[in-house]
Protein backbone atom coordinates (compact mmCIF):
# COMPACT_ATOMS: atom_id res chain seq x y z
CA UNK A 1 0.00 0.00 0.00
CA UNK A 2 1.37 3.39 -0.99
CA UNK A 3 2.18 5.58 2.00
CA UNK A 4 1.16 9.22 2.11
CA UNK A 5 4.00 11.64 1.46
CA UNK A 6 4.82 13.77 4.54
CA UNK A 7 3.26 17.21 4.16
CA UNK A 8 5.57 20.18 4.14
CA UNK A 9 4.93 23.17 6.40
CA UNK A 10 2.45 25.53 4.73
CA UNK A 11 1.59 23.04 2.00
CA UNK A 12 -2.10 22.83 1.15
CA UNK A 13 -3.74 19.56 2.15
CA UNK A 14 -5.62 17.64 -0.56
CA UNK A 15 -7.75 14.77 0.82
CA UNK A 16 -7.70 11.53 -1.17
CA UNK A 17 -10.38 11.25 -3.87
CA UNK A 18 -13.72 10.11 -2.45
CA UNK A 19 -14.93 8.90 -5.85
CA UNK A 20 -13.01 7.35 -8.73
CA UNK A 21 -15.39 7.54 -11.71
CA UNK A 22 -13.77 9.93 -14.17
CA UNK A 23 -17.12 11.39 -15.20
CA UNK A 24 -17.50 12.75 -11.64
CA UNK A 25 -14.07 14.37 -11.50
CA UNK A 26 -13.31 17.92 -12.62
CA UNK A 27 -9.68 18.62 -13.48
CA UNK A 28 -8.80 15.38 -11.71
CA UNK A 29 -10.36 16.48 -8.41
CA UNK A 30 -13.59 15.70 -6.58
CA UNK A 31 -14.35 19.11 -5.03
CA UNK A 32 -17.36 19.61 -7.33
CA UNK A 33 -18.59 16.13 -6.44
CA UNK A 34 -18.33 17.02 -2.73
CA UNK A 35 -20.30 20.21 -3.37
CA UNK A 36 -22.97 18.16 -5.12
CA UNK A 37 -23.24 15.86 -2.10
CA UNK A 38 -23.68 18.81 0.25
CA UNK A 39 -26.29 20.36 -2.05
CA UNK A 40 -28.24 17.12 -2.23
CA UNK A 41 -28.22 16.84 1.56
CA UNK A 42 -29.37 20.44 1.91
CA UNK A 43 -32.19 20.03 -0.61
CA UNK A 44 -33.27 16.78 1.07
CA UNK A 45 -33.41 18.55 4.44
CA UNK A 46 -35.50 21.36 2.94
CA UNK A 47 -37.84 18.86 1.27
CA UNK A 48 -38.39 17.11 4.58
CA UNK A 49 -39.04 20.43 6.30
CA UNK A 50 -41.58 21.43 3.62
CA UNK A 51 -43.26 18.02 3.79
CA UNK A 52 -43.52 18.22 7.59
CA UNK A 53 -45.07 21.70 7.32
CA UNK A 54 -47.65 20.57 4.77
CA UNK A 55 -48.46 17.52 6.85
CA UNK A 56 -49.06 19.67 9.93
CA UNK A 57 -51.61 21.74 8.02
CA UNK A 58 -53.71 18.58 7.76
CA UNK A 59 -52.88 17.30 11.25
CA UNK A 60 -50.55 14.65 9.84
CA UNK A 61 -46.90 13.75 10.05
CA UNK A 62 -44.72 14.24 6.99
CA UNK A 63 -44.72 10.53 6.05
CA UNK A 64 -48.50 10.32 6.54
CA UNK A 65 -49.00 13.31 4.25
CA UNK A 66 -46.78 11.72 1.59
CA UNK A 67 -48.67 8.44 1.87
CA UNK A 68 -52.07 10.11 1.54
CA UNK A 69 -50.94 11.94 -1.59
CA UNK A 70 -49.36 8.80 -3.03
CA UNK A 71 -52.56 6.78 -2.62
CA UNK A 72 -54.56 9.58 -4.24
CA UNK A 73 -52.30 9.52 -7.30
CA UNK A 74 -51.80 5.75 -7.57
CA UNK A 75 -55.14 4.21 -6.49
CA UNK A 76 -56.71 4.27 -9.94
CA UNK A 77 -60.38 3.33 -10.12
CA UNK A 78 -60.30 0.40 -7.69
CA UNK A 79 -57.54 1.09 -5.14
CA UNK A 80 -53.94 -0.01 -4.69
CA UNK A 81 -52.49 -2.87 -2.68
CA UNK A 82 -50.00 -2.36 0.13
CA UNK A 83 -47.38 -4.29 -1.83
CA UNK A 84 -47.84 -2.23 -4.99
CA UNK A 85 -47.76 1.02 -3.01
CA UNK A 86 -44.58 -0.07 -1.22
CA UNK A 87 -42.97 -0.97 -4.55
CA UNK A 88 -43.86 2.38 -6.13
CA UNK A 89 -42.59 4.35 -3.13
CA UNK A 90 -39.58 2.04 -2.66
CA UNK A 91 -40.34 1.41 1.00
CA UNK A 92 -41.29 -1.71 2.93
CA UNK A 93 -44.83 -3.05 3.27
CA UNK A 94 -44.41 -2.71 7.05
CA UNK A 95 -43.79 1.02 6.60
CA UNK A 96 -47.00 1.40 4.57
CA UNK A 97 -48.98 -0.58 7.15
CA UNK A 98 -47.67 1.46 10.08
CA UNK A 99 -48.07 4.88 8.47
CA UNK A 100 -51.52 4.13 7.04
CA UNK A 101 -52.93 3.12 10.43
CA UNK A 102 -53.49 6.72 11.54
CA UNK A 103 -54.99 7.65 8.16
CA UNK A 104 -57.41 4.74 8.41
CA UNK A 105 -58.37 5.71 11.96
CA UNK A 106 -59.11 9.28 10.85
CA UNK A 107 -61.20 8.08 7.93
CA UNK A 108 -58.88 9.59 5.31
CA UNK A 109 -58.11 6.19 3.82
CA UNK A 110 -60.27 3.08 3.48
CA UNK A 111 -59.26 -0.55 3.18
CA UNK A 112 -61.26 -3.34 1.57
CA UNK A 113 -60.70 -6.88 0.41
CA UNK A 114 -59.11 -7.34 -2.98
CA UNK A 115 -61.67 -9.25 -5.11
CA UNK A 116 -58.86 -10.57 -7.32
CA UNK A 117 -56.55 -11.73 -4.53
CA UNK A 118 -57.91 -12.75 -1.13
CA UNK A 119 -54.43 -12.44 0.40
CA UNK A 120 -54.28 -8.68 -0.12
CA UNK A 121 -56.35 -5.59 0.53
CA UNK A 122 -56.96 -2.45 -1.53
CA UNK A 123 -56.41 1.04 -0.13
CA UNK A 124 -58.32 4.07 -1.41
CA UNK A 125 -58.74 7.71 -0.44
CA UNK A 126 -62.12 8.35 1.17
CA UNK A 127 -64.34 11.38 0.49
CA UNK A 128 -62.96 12.88 3.71
CA UNK A 129 -59.45 12.24 2.43
CA UNK A 130 -60.24 13.95 -0.87
CA UNK A 131 -61.62 16.97 0.95
CA UNK A 132 -58.48 17.15 3.09
CA UNK A 133 -56.28 17.04 -0.02
CA UNK A 134 -58.32 19.67 -1.83
CA UNK A 135 -58.13 22.03 1.16
CA UNK A 136 -54.37 21.53 1.29
CA UNK A 137 -53.56 21.74 -2.43
CA UNK A 138 -53.38 25.58 -2.63
CA UNK A 139 -50.57 25.56 -0.05
CA UNK A 140 -48.88 22.57 -1.70
CA UNK A 141 -48.95 24.35 -5.05
CA UNK A 142 -47.57 27.57 -3.55
CA UNK A 143 -44.66 25.74 -1.88
CA UNK A 144 -43.89 23.63 -4.96
CA UNK A 145 -44.00 26.63 -7.30
CA UNK A 146 -41.33 28.31 -5.18
CA UNK A 147 -39.29 25.18 -4.48
CA UNK A 148 -39.08 24.10 -8.12
CA UNK A 149 -39.84 27.40 -9.85
CA UNK A 150 -36.29 27.92 -11.11
CA UNK A 151 -36.44 24.75 -13.23
CA UNK A 152 -37.28 25.02 -16.91
CA UNK A 153 -38.61 22.03 -18.83
CA UNK A 154 -35.14 20.80 -19.99
CA UNK A 155 -33.73 21.11 -16.46
CA UNK A 156 -36.78 19.33 -15.02
CA UNK A 157 -36.38 16.39 -17.43
CA UNK A 158 -32.62 16.23 -16.76
CA UNK A 159 -33.20 16.30 -13.00
CA UNK A 160 -35.77 13.52 -13.30
CA UNK A 161 -33.31 11.38 -15.30
CA UNK A 162 -30.48 12.18 -12.86
CA UNK A 163 -32.53 11.11 -9.85
CA UNK A 164 -33.70 7.90 -11.55
CA UNK A 165 -30.06 6.96 -12.10
CA UNK A 166 -29.21 7.98 -8.55
CA UNK A 167 -32.00 5.77 -7.20
CA UNK A 168 -30.38 2.74 -8.84
CA UNK A 169 -26.89 3.62 -7.65
CA UNK A 170 -28.04 4.40 -4.11
CA UNK A 171 -29.80 1.02 -3.94
CA UNK A 172 -26.53 -0.72 -4.82
CA UNK A 173 -24.57 1.37 -2.29
CA UNK A 174 -27.01 0.58 0.52
CA UNK A 175 -26.88 -3.12 -0.35
CA UNK A 176 -23.10 -2.97 0.07
CA UNK A 177 -23.44 -1.12 3.39
CA UNK A 178 -26.01 -3.64 4.65
CA UNK A 179 -23.67 -6.52 3.75
CA UNK A 180 -20.75 -4.84 5.52
CA UNK A 181 -22.86 -4.15 8.62
CA UNK A 182 -24.08 -7.75 8.66
CA UNK A 183 -20.45 -8.93 8.67
CA UNK A 184 -18.49 -6.20 10.51
CA UNK A 185 -15.40 -8.39 10.78
CA UNK A 186 -15.16 -8.82 7.01
CA UNK A 187 -12.29 -7.06 5.31
CA UNK A 188 -13.22 -3.76 3.69
CA UNK A 189 -10.05 -3.44 1.66
CA UNK A 190 -10.27 -3.38 -2.13
CA UNK A 191 -10.53 -6.77 -3.79
CA UNK A 192 -7.30 -8.05 -5.23
CA UNK A 193 -6.98 -10.12 -8.41
CA UNK A 194 -4.55 -12.98 -8.75
CA UNK A 195 -1.64 -10.71 -9.61
CA UNK A 196 -2.01 -9.06 -6.21
CA UNK A 197 -2.74 -5.55 -7.52
CA UNK A 198 -5.69 -3.68 -6.13
CA UNK A 199 -8.61 -3.10 -8.47
CA UNK A 200 -9.95 0.41 -8.90
CA UNK A 201 -13.57 1.11 -7.92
Amino acid sequence: MKRSRPRRAGERYHPPLTVSHRALLVDGGDIEFRRLIHQLLLVEERLRHARAYLGRQAGLTGPQYSLLMAVAYLQGATGITVRSLARDLRVTSAFITNESRRLLERGLLAKRANPHDSRSTLITVTPAGRRAIERLVPQVREVNDLFFGHLGRPAFLQAKHFLEQLMDGSHQALALIAAREAHPSARTAARRPRNGRAQAH
